[in-house]
C-alpha cells in the first residue's frame, strides 16, 4: 500500500455520475488490490453527502482540507460544472492541487474547471460536444479546442470529451503507467470497449491555432507507438544542466564510436559551458517521468556558416539530442514538431537546422520528415548539412 499511487475523484452538487464513477471504477479495477491506485471522492468544504444530476448521492470521503495529496486528480463534469466554474475557491484548489500532481485527468465539462483554473495555457482541450462553445469562452485563447476526439494528451493534463469518454481516457492513463496488458486487463474486467484512438486519428479541428505545447501534445503520441509515456516538454533551468551535459557527452562518445570521428568532443560541454548555454539561450528539455530523454536550442541569430543560403524569417534548431537508450522510440520527431510550433508562434516560417554530414542515417531522416538540403558546410575537422523545412500552418 506504500507505493500506491493517490487518485483524487473530485465530486460536487450536479456532477455528472458516471463521470465521477466511470474512471473511479477504471483505477479501483486496475489497482492490482489497492497495490497500485487508493482511490477515494473529494468535496471542497465537507464530507456532507452530495447529490449526482442523476438523483445518485455520493459522500465524499475526505473534503479539500483533510484530503490525502493527489499524485492523479480527476476533475469530472456535469451541469453543476456551469456554476461551479464561476467558484474561485473550487477552482484555486483545482490549480494548486492539479500543478502539485503528477497527472490530472478532466472528464466532460471539467474541462471548464481547468480552463478557470488557469490549467489550460498552450495545451489542447476537449469537452462534450454540447459545451464546446462554453469551453471557447471559458479557454485562453493559447489552448487548442479539439472536437470529435475521445481524450488528448498534454503530458501531464489528459482532457476527455463526454462522459463514457472520461472511461476510456482513464484506461489510457492506467496504460501509460502500468502498461497496455494491465488497461486492456482492466477494460475486460469491466466489459467495456475501450476505445483506444491512435492520436493520427486525434487531430481534430483545432478552435485557435495550434501553440508549442499542444503540437507537441498531437505529435508525442503518434511517433512513441512502443512507448508506454510521451515525453513532457518544457524550458530548460540551471538545474537541468548536468542532465544535458551527460546527454550530449553520450552523443559524443556515440558519434565517435559509430562513425570514428569526434563531430562533438567532450570537451565542448565542460559544466561551465553548458551552464552558460543553458543560462543565455533558449533551451529545451523532454522528460518521460523523471528521466531526461532529450534536448535541444532555439536560436534566432545569423550564423556564418549558413552563408546566404537561409531565410530571414527562421528559428534555428541547435544541439538537439535524444537519449541513446530512447533510440527509435519517435523523440527527435516530437522535439522538432514542439519546436518548429514554438517557431510559428513567434512569427516565423521556416525552421533550419544542420546535421553531420557523414551520418547518412540521420541525413535521410530528417529528408524523410521534410527536410530540403540547401549545402554542406566544412570545417576540416568536421563538417554539416544545412537543412530548412517551411513551416505549416
Amino acid at each position: 500500500m506504500g507505493t500506491a499511487r493517490n487518485v483524487a475523484v473530485l465530486v460536487y452538487e450536479q456532477v455528472d455520475a458516471l463521470d465521477v464513477t466511470g474512471p473511479f471504477d477504471v483505477f479501483a479495477v486496475a489497482s492490482d488490490w489497492g497495490k497500485d491506485f487508493r482511490v477515494y471522492t473529494v468535496a471542497l468544504e465537507s464530507s456532507e453527502p452530495i447529490r449526482t444530476i442523476s438523483g445518485l448521492t455520493i459522500k465524499p470521503d475526505f473534503s479539500s482540507a483533510d484530503c490525502p495529496a493527489p499524485d492523479i486528480l480527476i476533475v469530472p463534469g456535469g451541469w453543476g460544472a456551469r456554476r461551479e466554474m464561476h467558484n474561485e475557491k473550487l477552482t484555486r484548489w483545482i490549480g494548486d492541487t492539479s500543478r502539485r500532481a503528477a497527472y490530472t485527468l478532466s472528464v466532460c465539462t471539467g474541462a471548464l474547471l481547468l480552463a478557470k483554473a488557469g490549467l489550460l495555457e498552450g495545451l489542447r482541450a476537449t469537452t462534450n460536444r454540447r459545451a464546446m462553445d462554453l469551453l471557447r469562452e471559458a479557454a485562453p485563447p493559447s489552448a487548442t479546442l479539439l472536437e470529435d476526439v475521445r481524450y488528448v494528451d498534454n503530458g501531464r493534463l489528459i482532457a476527455s470529451a463526454g462522459v463514457t469518454a472520461g472511461i476510456d481516457a482513464a484506461l489510457y492513463l492506467v496504460a501509460k503507467l502500468h502498461g497496455e496488458e494491465r488497461a486492456l486487463d482492466t477494460a475486460s474486467r469491466l466489459e467495456h470497449d475501450w476505445r483506444r484512438e491512435p492520436a493520427d486519428d486525434q487531430s481534430g479541428a483545432p478552435a485557435e491555432a495550434a501553440s508549442a505545447a499542444a503540437v507537441h501534445a498531437a505529435e508525442a503520441q503518434a511517433p512513441l507507438a512502443s512507448a508506454v509515456s510521451a515525453p513532457a516538454i518544457r524550458r530548460a533551468t540551471p538545474d537541468d544542466a548536468d542532465g544535458i551535459r551527460s546527454l550530449l557527452v553520450e552523443a559524443a562518445h556515440w558519434i565517435r564510436g559509430a562513425h570514428g570521428f569526434w563531430q562533438w568532443r567532450e570537451e565542448h560541454f565542460a559544466s561551465e559551458i553548458v551552464e552558460a548555454f543553458v543560462r543565455d539561450n533558449e533551451v529545451f528539455v523532454a522528460f518521460i517521468g523523471d528521466e531526461l530523454v532529450g534536448c535541444f536550442s532555439v536560436h534566432w541569430t545569423y550564423e556564418e556558416i549558413w552563408g546566404e543560403r537561409w531565410h530571414d524569417d527562421a528559428g534555428y534548431v541547435h544541439r538537439l539530442c535524444v537519449s541513446r537508450s530512447r533510440k527509435g522510440e519517435g523523440i527527435g520527431r516530437v522535439l522538432l514538431r514542439y519546436a518548429e510550433a514554438y517557431i510559428r508562434e513567434r512569427g516565423k516560417n521556416w525552421l533550419r537546422l544542420d546535421c553531420m554530414a557523414d551520418n547518412p542515417s540521420l541525413n535521410a531522416y530528417y529528408e524523410s520528415l521534410g527536410f530540403a538540403i540547401l549545402g554542406r558546410f566544412d570545417a576540416g575537422f568536421w563538417s554539416a548539412n544545412l537543412y530548412e523545412r517551411e513551416i505549416g500552418q
